[in-house]
Parts: structure tokens; C-alpha cells; sequence
């Protein structure tokens, strides 16, 4: 089993801010991470007043996670990797996207419990992979698709959010399965155990319908699980995780989801584009992610972004569950909820 860092999450938190600061991010001194008034593990707070339209903190398209990373990773020694999400995307269509960023981040983060397990400390998301909600309970986070199935029948079977939760699952099952050994394979290249095939023979290999000669599977660096759990992890974090602006394309930005949800946020956040003299393009221009206050907000007061508004008809409060693993203004477990059959949940009935 794989042991991700022993440090404690607070200072996890402290080592991702001097990542962040190391790597061109702007963030304003009056920041400070604390645990939550919502009861849903940390979140951000000012320690002194500040007015609106301060900026809090800016994050450069460099730190964030995105599917163009995904798709040109060579870094790790497995140069076809990329090219086969690229070429998965294309015959998958939009779905792929989402799927192919959630093996792109199983395989980093496998690689980063690996690499603290050597004491070898290179992982390019290191500081910001070891924050994230990997398994059920880090910063508080639930989410069904860390339940197992007899919890799914007893608890949600004849509730709002049912079907949704099968279809997450079904889909995050069919990704592991279809994934997996891609995932696999690609690890085993990147830690010297196997070489790569090529495109075309790693594409095929993994979709369903084709039949493929594997190995016994007796060099592998990780077992079945770990893969698994690390698939299933990323899903989670891009379901309550991840960003979508303009381009309508997932991508996680660190420290911007730290901060819980509220239907009235005290921040806005927008991407501009700014000058810069250590972006890697020859433009000379970077790409950032800007959170500003939009009111004043007094010191002591924690930072609020809003995910979805809750008067959309296509988010009600069951489906804020089954999607960021939460129902805003609760803070009783959600279980019990369930267990009670709240009209949160359950269908009302309705009078004849």
C-alpha cells in the first residue's frame, strides 16, 4: 500500500505556499489557512482588513493542472503516454478529456507516493498532489465514489441522487478498467521496469473490444488497487476540484480550491493575461488566475467562492452532494441526512 507524506495536512499547506510563492505566484501576505467555519476541513482567511478589489492571490497557467499537460507529459521518461491520451481524446470525443486528466493525475501522484517512499523528492506537483483529498476524509472530504456498492444500495437506493451516483461510479469503473493497464504500464516505463509500445498498439490495447496479450503482470511496480484507488482519487478531485473558464476545458488550480463554497462569495475570480519576463513563451505574456476581494472583507473573516449557484435548476442540493460531496449550509454528516430521509434527498410525495 502506498504512504503518501507523513507531514501533517497544516503543513502541507505551509509547503505549498512557498511552492506557489517559488513559482511566480502573487499571494497576499494577509492570507492564512485555518480550518473552516463551514466544518468542511480548511479553508482561507484574512488576518487583516482588506478592501474591495484587493487582489488576494494570482495562480500562472504554469502551476495549474491542465489537458494539454496531460497530453505533452514526457517528463517522467514515458515519451508515448501523452500521445496516447491525445489520440484517446480524438476517438473518445469531449468524455475523454475528463477521463484522460484523471489518469494523467493517478499516474503523478502514484509516482509522487513512490518517490517519497525513496526519499526522492522530483514529482512536479509534489507541494500541490500532497494537499488533495486522495482518499476519503482529507480536509473533510466525502464523495460516493469513495463508498463502497452495499452503502450506495442502502443508503441512497429511491433517492435523488441514485442514478447519478451509478452513473459517476459506472463511469469512473469503466475508466479503471479501460485505463488501467495503460496507467500500469505507463509506470512501469517511467520507473525502468518495461519499455513502451507504440501509439497505435497502446491505444488498442486499452479499449474494450480488442483483445491484447498482456503479461503476468509479475514486474509491476504497483498491484491493481493502487491504480484503482488512484483513478477513482482523481475523479474526485475533479469533481470537487476543478475550474472550467472560457474554454470550457477541466483544469485544477491550486489554492483556488481551497476555499469553501457560499451562494453569495466575497471574491471574484477571472483569467488575464499579464505581462511577464519568466513565462516560457516568446510572447512574453502569461496566463493567470486572478482572485480579488468584490466587497470589503474584515479581518479575521475566511474567503468564500462559489461553485455553483443554488437557484440553478440543474444543481439542487442532492446534486451538490453527489457531485462535490456536500450540501451548502449543512454541517451535520451527511449520512445521517440519509438515514433520516431528508426532503434534501428524498422525493416528496405528493398530496392526492
Amino acid at each position: 500500500m502506498l504512504k503518501p507524506n507523513r507531514l501533517t495536512l497544516w503543513e502541507k499547506y505551509l509547503d505549498l505556499l512557498t511552492w506557489l510563492k517559488q513559482r511566480d505566484a502573487t499571494i497576499n501576505e494577509c492570507l492564512e489557512i485555518k480550518e473552516s467555519s463551514q466544518g468542511q476541513g480548511y479553508g482561507l482567511y484574512v488576518n487583516k482588513s482588506i478592501p474591495k478589489d484587493e487582489l488576494l492571490f494570482s495562480i500562472p497557467r504554469s502551476l495549474w493542472v491542465t489537458m494539454d499537460k496531460a497530453t505533452s507529459s514526457t517528463e517522467d521518461g514515458d515519451d508515448e503516454f501523452g500521445d496516447t491520451l491525445k489520440a484517446l481524446i480524438e476517438k473518445a470525443g469531449p468524455g475523454g478529456a475528463t477521463v484522460s486528466l484523471a489518469c494523467y493525475m493517478a499516474k503523478e501522484y502514484i509516482l509522487l507516493c513512490l518517490e517519497e517512499e525513496e526519499e526522492n523528492q522530483s514529482s512536479r506537483w509534489g507541494p500541490y498532489f500532497k494537499t488533495l483529498p486522495w482518499k476519503r476524509g482529507i480536509n473533510n472530504q466525502e464523495h460516493i465514489l469513495f463508498w463502497p456498492n452495499e452503502k450506495i444500495e442502502t443508503l441512497l437506493k429511491g433517492s435523488l441522487c441514485y442514478e447519478e451516483a451509478r452513473s459517476l461510479r459506472k463511469e469512473v469503473s469503466f475508466s479503471i478498467k479501460v485505463l488501467g493497464p495503460l496507467l500500469k504500464k505507463s509506470i512501469n516505463v517511467s520507473r525502468g521496469q518495461k519499455t513502451t509500445k507504440n501509439v497505435f498498439e497502446q491505444i488498442t490495447s486499452i479499449l474494450p473490444w480488442r483483445k491484447v496479450q498482456e503479461d503476468n503482470g509479475e514486474n509491476d511496480v504497483v498491484d491493481d488497487k493502487i491504480i484503482s484507488d488512484a483513478i477513482k482519487g482523481a475523479f474526485v478531485n475533479l469533481l470537487t476540484r476543478s475550474f472550467l473558464d472560457d474554454d470550457e476545458n477541466e483544469k485544477l488550480v491550486p489554492l483556488l480550491d481551497l476555499m469553501q463554497h457560499s451562494n453569495t462569495p466575497n471574491v471574484s475570480l477571472k483569467v488575464v493575461k499579464i505581462k511577464s519576463s519568466s513565462t516560457s513563451e516568446d510572447t512574453g505574456v502569461d496566463t493567470v488566475v486572478e482572485v480579488r476581494a468584490n466587497c470589503d472583507i474584515d479581518a479575521g473573516l475566511e474567503m468564500f467562492n462559489q461553485y455553483r449557484s443554488e437557484e440553478e435548476e440543474s444543481m439542487p442540493y442532492a446534486r451538490f452532494f453527489t457531485r462535490f460531496g456536500f450540501v451548502p449550509g449543512i454541517m451535520e454528516p451527511m449520512e445521517n441526512l440519509l438515514i433520516d430521509k431528508s426532503p434534501i434527498f428524498w422525493p416528496k410525495k405528493v398530496e392526492v
